[in-house]
Order: C-alpha cells, then sequence, then structure tokens
C-alpha cells in the first residue's frame, strides 16, 4: 500500500472514485509514541534523543497556577496568546491591560521588547518598518483594553506547539505556547 503525504497530513488511498481518503494521524502518532517509549530505541540515535530533549523542554514550562494572579497583581495584565500571523512570518503577542497604573512600563518607547524561542534559544525583536514604526503600541495604557505586539519571525522558526518567553524591560512571561 503506498501512502501520500499531503499538507493535511499523510493519507492511504481510499476506494472508489473521488471518495475521501482516510487520514492515519492518529496511528503515525501511536507509532512514534511507541518508538519514543520503548526501551532499547539506542538504534533510532539522534532523533529519539532529540524527541525526548523536546519532551524534557517542553515539561519546564509547568508553572503554578498562582502565576497568572502573581501577572495581574504585580504588572496589572492578563497575558492572552501568543500566536502565529502573516503567513506565519510574524508572531503576536496579545495581553489584555487591568491596571493602567501597574501596566505603564510595558508602553515605554525606549523599552525593547524581546520574545525568546525556548527550544532554539533565539531571541526575536519586534520589526520598526521606516514608514508605520515599531509594530506595538506606547501609548498611555487604558484599564479594559486589549493591546499587541509583533515579533519578526524569520524562517517561520517559532512554530505553533512551540514555548516561547516574552520580556519587555521588567516584565517577563515564561512558558507561553505559541497557537
Amino acid at each position: 500500500m503506498q501512502f501520500t503525504l499531503t499538507p493535511s497530513g499523510l493519507f492511504a488511498p481510499g476506494r472508489g472514485h473521488g471518495k475521501p481518503k482516510r487520514p492515519l494521524k492518529s496511528l503515525m502518532v501511536r507509532v512514534v509514541l511507541i518508538v519514543i517509549l520503548l526501551p532499547g530505541t539506542q538504534a533510532l540515535g539522534k532523533s529519539a534523543d532529540k524527541a525526548l530533549t523536546l519532551a524534557s523542554v517542553a515539561s519546564k514550562h509547568i508553572h503554578h497556577p498562582r502565576e497568572k494572579t502573581f501577572m495581574k497583581r504585580q504588572w496589572g495584565v492578563e497575558v492572552l496568546f501568543v500566536r502565529q500571523t502573516a503567513a506565519g512570518y510574524m508572531l503576536e503577542f496579545r495581553y489584555k491591560v487591568l491596571d493602567a497604573a501597574k501596566a505603564k512600563p510595558l508602553f515605554e518607547r525606549q523599552t525593547k521588547p524581546l520574545l525568546t524561542h525556548a527550544e532554539s534559544g533565539a531571541k526575536l525583536v519586534v520589526p520598526t518598518p521606516a514608514k508605520t514604526g515599531a509594530l506595538r503600541n506606547s501609548n498611555p495604557p487604558h484599564s479594559g483594553t486589549t493591546y499587541w505586539m509583533f515579533f519578526a519571525n524569520p524562517g517561520k522558526l517559532v512554530k505553533p506547539g512551540d514555548h516561547v518567553s516574552v520580556e519587555i524591560g521588567a516584565f517577563r512571561a515564561e512558558g507561553l505556547v505559541v497557537r
């Protein structure tokens, strides 16, 4: 049986003419998990080590549930998400201001935001095009308003499911998972 790789996953040939093909993603995930979890996978070498390293990196980012409360109390913001945008070449960081006075340091123009990719250690910056300026909000914050900033993602380095941390001056949000 031949398998075909499409943008939506791995498929086996279907029956009949024009009928949809069956997805084999769940089967492939099970096979990968069995291969990784079985003892004696030394024959796989670096690929098994890399998978285990990525799993250990992912487990480092499990935080205490009260960390979000600390962020709200200390900085007056609630982090909403980090996601890919602009066909994957940009990352959007979105947050809601709960207390404008506490969140003011995040909006200072002199402070340069930095997004760090946990898996590779790459540090991504907010681009500053000549016509528009920095792709972030720097006007005084207002309570109850949602704000954004974009980070360059050259070569689509950061993918959905990866872990990142955002640093804006003394503010630091760690263990964010990219959507």
